[in-house]
């Protein structure tokens, strides 16, 4: 047998018994979390190891994190506390954005109820993500503010926007591509105009798009629920100093 041979099948080796190890500790957390307590003899004889090594795999647990608790003695038991979540959860970039943000916006309506832990659920969260990742999601954050409640006048002529608007609004607003829309206004006037989505506030439970308008080459403010059609552009855009906003359209408002 060649030296390549022989790494080679080194490698395989070290390969199969890592993903061995993997399964073992995949099926050892599904026992845990299958049963209030388990005696040590039980969850060996499922997996098939020695004392040592379930204890090795038990130490290992712990530190990256698991609540597991052990009774002492010979013969003792082993329990998993209060573990709610998941241990996979593959999520795309928009998926990360839309998360992150959605537990940033309810933080910020500062609900007196179920929401005390908002900001440490989201800052554990946006801390897992890679740090480019952190970086292009702290930069939307900048994007989106909120404001006071909206009037009960203003609610009772809200109405929920159509799906496939909110979703082209987002895709425009996260990618920083032009988008066309079709607007009616408060006199029921219809136009057609292409914006750039530079800002978006919420007077809950109304967004509105803080955005370029280029049929007025100006600064314009859209309410979401009066677009009718939307139609993204390929067209990017640049963002523009927020103080423009700010000065003209939202007195009573913080970035998120």
């Amino acid at each position: 047998m060649d030296i390549y041979a022989v790494i080679w099948h080194i490698n395989l080796m070290a390969k199969v018994s890592f993903d061995k190890r993997v399964e073992r500790r995949d099926r050892l957390i599904g026992l845990l979390r299958s049963e209030d307590y388990w005696k040590t003899s039980e969850l060996r004889n499922h997996l098939g190891i020695s004392q040592r090594t379930l204890m090795r795999e038990l130490a290992e647990l712990r530190e990256a994190g698991y609540p597991i608790e052990s009774d002492r003695g010979r013969g003792g038991g082993v329990r998993l506390q209060g573990r709610w979540g998941v241990e996979r959860l593959h999520l795309n970039h928009k998926e990360v954005v839309e998360l992150v943000l959605a537990l940033a916006v309810m933080e910020s309506l500062k609900s007196p109820i179920l929401t005390g832990n908002l900001k440490a659920i989201r800052q554990k969260l946006f801390q897992a993500f890679p740090q480019e990742q952190r970086r292009k999601v702290s930069n939307i954050r900048k994007r989106i503010m909120i404001g006071d409640n909206a009037s009960a006048n203003m609610v009772s002529r809200y109405v929920t926007p159509k799906p496939r608007v909110s979703e082209d609004i987002a895709e425009s607003f996260l990618r920083q591509n032009c988008l066309e829309i079709e607007y009616q206004t408060e006199a029921n006037e219809q136009t057609v105009r292409v914006i750039e989505a530079q800002y978006i506030l919420l007077n809950w439970p109304i967004w509105y798009i803080l955005a370029w308008d280029h049929m007025r080459d100006s600064t314009r403010i859209f309410r979401i629920d009066r677009i009718q059609k939307t139609c993204v552009s390929n067209d990017a855009f640049k963002l523009r100093p927020k103080q423009l906003y700010i000065n003209q359209y939202t007195p009573f408002f913080q970035a998120i």
